[in-house]
C-alpha cells in the first residue's frame, strides 16, 4: 500500500459525512428547528441533538496538507439547504499530529417561505495517531480526534452557548484490495455516535466508498418526546473519488436517512467538490505534496 496521508480524498469524504447525517439536526443555520412549530407548552426545545464525525486513523506527514471545496444540498421536512461552498483544510504538524478546520456558507429555504443565509457551524480538529496503519508491518490504525464545535448564531438555542466539543476515536484496517475505517464518540451537545466506511479502488482513477452512521440523542427533552421525534438516527451514503493527479481529486456522494423521516432527518443529501494537496517548507526543506489515498 502507498502511504495514505489522511488524503485529499479522505478529507473530502469526511466533509460528505458531516454534510449528510448532521445537516438536518441542528448543525448550523437553525436546521431542524421546526420553524412552524407552536410555542412550547411543556419543557424542552423540540430539537433532538445528533452529531456524527467520520474519520480514518491515517495522518498527513509534517508539512503536507489539503484544501477541499464542496457544494452540498439537503432536502428535509423543514425545507431545503444549500452549503456552497463548504471549505475544509488541514495539515500535518509532526509525525503523529494533524490539524483540520471546516466551515460552510449556507442558505436554508424553509417551507413557510422564509430564507436564511449565514456562515454555518465551524469545526476544528486535532488528530493524534496512537497506531499508524501505514507503518511497515502494520495494517491497523488507531487515533483520537478532539473536536471543537463553534455553532452559528442560527444554531444556538435560547440560553445555550455556542462552543461545544466532541471526542471521536478513529480506527482503520487495511487489506490488500480495500480499507475500512470508522469512529465512535460523543458530542457534548448530547449525541453518542458510531460511523463506518468501506473504501474500494474501482480502477486506476476511481475509488468507491460506502458509509453508514448511527447517532443517538442522549439528552432528555419532553417537548421532543411529545412531538414524537426519534431519538436514534441512521444514515447511509455512497460516493466516489476521481484522481486527477497525485495532488488533486474530484468527489461526489449521495445519501439519505434510513431511519424514520421526521423534522431531524433528511430524505436526500448530495455533495460534490474538489480537493487539492499542497506542500509547506519546514526547516528550510520543501516537503513533497500530499498524495491522495489509495489502498
Amino acid at each position: 500500500m502507498n502511504r495514505a496521508a489522511g488524503s485529499a480524498a479522505g478529507a473530502a469524504l469526511l466533509l460528505l459525512v458531516l454534510a449528510s447525517p448532521a445537516a438536518a439536526q441542528g448543525r448550523g443555520r437553525g436546521v431542524g428547528r421546526g420553524r412552524n412549530a407552536p410555542a412550547p407548552t411543556i419543557p424542552g426545545t423540540g430539537i433532538r441533538q445528533f452529531g456524527v464525525w467520520l474519520d480514518d486513523a491515517t495522518l498527513s506527514p509534517a508539512g503536507q496538507g489539503w484544501a477541499t471545496f464542496s457544494v452540498g444540498y439537503t432536502r428535509a421536512p423543514f425545507g431545503r439547504q444549500w452549503d456552497a461552498p463548504s471549505v475544509d483544510t488541514g495539515i500535518g504538524l509532526r509525525q503523529r499530529i494533524q490539524i483540520a478546520l471546516s466551515a460552510p456558507l449556507s442558505r436554508v429555504d424553509y417551507t413557510d417561505g422564509t430564507t436564511t443565509r449565514s456562515v454555518g457551524d465551524a469545526y476544528g480538529a486535532v488528530k493524534v495517531a496512537l497506531f499508524d496503519p501505514t507503518e511497515e508491518g502494520r495494517s491497523f490504525g488507531l487515533a483520537i480526534v478532539p473536536v471543537v464545535e463553534l455553532l452559528s448564531k442560527d444554531s444556538v438555542q435560547e440560553g445555550a452557548g455556542r462552543v461545544f466539543w466532541a471526542l471521536p476515536v478513529a480506527v482503520e484496517k487495511r487489506f490488500e484490495k480495500l480499507r475500512t475505517y470508522g469512529t465512535v464518540g460523543y458530542f457534548s451537545r448530547g449525541s453518542a455516535f458510531a460511523a463506518g466506511a468501506v473504501e474500494v479502488p474501482l480502477n486506476e482513477k476511481f475509488t468507491g466508498t460506502a458509509t453508514l452512521s448511527l447517532a443517538r440523542s442522549v439528552k432528555d427533552d419532553p417537548l421532543s418526546d411529545a412531538q414524537d421525534l426519534a431519538r436514534t438516527r441512521s444514515d447511509l451514503s455512497a460516493g466516489a473519488v476521481y484522481f486527477f493527479s497525485p495532488k488533486a481529486t474530484f468527489f461526489a456522494s449521495v445519501g439519505r436517512t434510513l431511519s424514520r423521516i421526521d423534522a431531524n432527518a433528511s430524505s436526500l443529501s448530495v455533495s460534490a467538490g474538489v480537493s487539492f494537496g499542497f506542500q509547506h517548507r519546514i526547516g528550510g526543506t520543501e516537503q513533497p505534496g500530499k498524495t491522495p489515498h489509495r489502498p
